[in-house]
C-alpha cells in the first residue's frame, strides 16, 4: 500500500487527516470534518444565516437560494456572497449583451440547485431555461427555487443527459440555434459531446466545464475548436474590499469563504459560432 497520501493528509490534518484517507481506501465515503472544513462550514453556515437565503451581491444579487449541501458545502459562502463562478457569470452576461450571440433559452446540463439558471431567468438574461439534472435531492430544491422566485413556468426540469438527449429528451419547440448550453456534468462531457452532437449544436453558444482529472481534455478540445470559435476560461481573482458583511473577519478566514471547494484548478471552453 502506498503510504505517501497518509504521510501527507497527516501532516496537514493530523488524525483526523489520517482517518480520512484510511475511509477512502476502504471505500467509504464518510469524511470527518477537519479543523479547516469547520472554520468554511461555521461561516458559510453564518453568512446563509445572515443573507436570509438571498444572494448578496454581484450579478444574481436578490436571487432566492436553497443550497444543495448533500453535494457540496464548501461553497455555501461564495455562492450567497454571489462570487461562486464568478467568471462564469461575467462571461454568459457579456455575451448576451452581444446581439450577434445572443440566445433566447438556456439550457444547463448539471443544473444543481439552480445557481446560474434561476439567477439568469431572475435578470431576464433569457426567456426559458432548461434543467438537466440527475440528483433527486437537487431536482426537490431546484424546483423550491423556482417557486420562491417566481420563475417555476420559465423552466423545464429533466433528468440526466445522455449522448442521445438532443433526439430523446430536449425540447421539440426550442431551436437548437436559439439555446446557450451551460455544462457542468462531472466528466459526462467528453461521452455526450460526439461528433454527432456537436455538428447539431454548432450554431448554439457553449460554455463547458472540463473535468480533466476524469479524461484528458485535448481530444474534446480539438473537436471543438474545428467547429466553434474558443477560448479557455478559469478561477481568477475576488475582490473582497467591498463586503462590510465580513470585513472584521481575519484574512485567511475570509478567503476560505470565496473558496469553492474544487479538487484542482478548473478550467471552462467557451463555444462560440463560426
Amino acid at each position: 500500500m502506498n503510504l505517501t497520501k497518509f504521510s501527507y493528509a497527516y501532516s496537514r490534518h493530523g488524525l483526523v487527516g489520517f482517518i480520512n484517507v484510511l475511509f477512502g481506501k476502504l471505500g467509504f465515503k464518510y469524511r470527518m470534518n477537519t479543523p479547516l472544513d469547520r472554520i468554511i462550514f461555521y461561516h458559510g453556515n453564518k453568512i446563509e444565516n445572515l443573507s436570509k437565503n438571498k444572494i448578496l451581491n454581484g450579478s444574481y444579487k436578490n436571487t432566492h437560494l436553497e443550497i444543495n449541501k448533500n453535494w457540496n458545502s464548501y461553497d455555501t459562502a461564495s455562492k450567497f456572497l454571489g462570487m461562486y463562478e464568478k467568471e462564469i457569470q461575467d462571461e454568459i452576461i457579456e455575451i448576451q449583451r452581444n446581439k450577434k450571440n445572443k440566445k433566447k433559452y438556456f439550457v444547463n446540463l448539471g443544473a444543481g440547485e439552480g445557481y446560474h439558471l434561476i439567477g439568469l431567468l431572475k435578470k431576464k438574461l433569457f426567456k426559458f431555461g432548461v434543467a438537466y439534472e440527475i440528483d433527486p435531492n437537487a431536482k426537490r430544491i431546484l424546483k423550491e427555487n423556482l417557486v420562491k422566485n417566481k420563475i417555476s413556468k420559465k423552466t423545464s426540469i429533466l433528468n440526466k443527459a445522455d449522448e442521445n438527449f438532443l433526439e430523446d429528451s430536449f425540447p421539440k419547440n426550442l431551436r437548437l440555434k436559439d439555446c446557450f448550453f451551460l455544462i457542468d456534468i462531472e466528466g459526462d462531457e467528453f461521452k455526450i459531446l460526439n461528433k454527432y452532437n456537436l455538428n447539431k449544436l454548432k450554431k448554439s453558444v457553449m460554455i463547458i466545464e472540463l473535468h480533466d482529472f476524469y479524461f484528458s481534455p485535448k481530444k474534446l478540445i480539438s473537436q471543438l475548436k474545428k467547429i466553434f470559435k474558443t477560448k479557455i476560461l478559469t478561477t481568477g481573482n475576488r475582490d473582497l474590499s467591498n463586503y462590510k458583511l465580513i470585513e472584521n473577519l481575519h484574512d485567511t478566514e475570509k478567503w476560505l469563504l470565496v473558496n469553492e471547494g474544487r479538487p484542482k484548478k478548473m478550467y471552462w471552453i467557451v463555444c462560440l459560432p463560426r
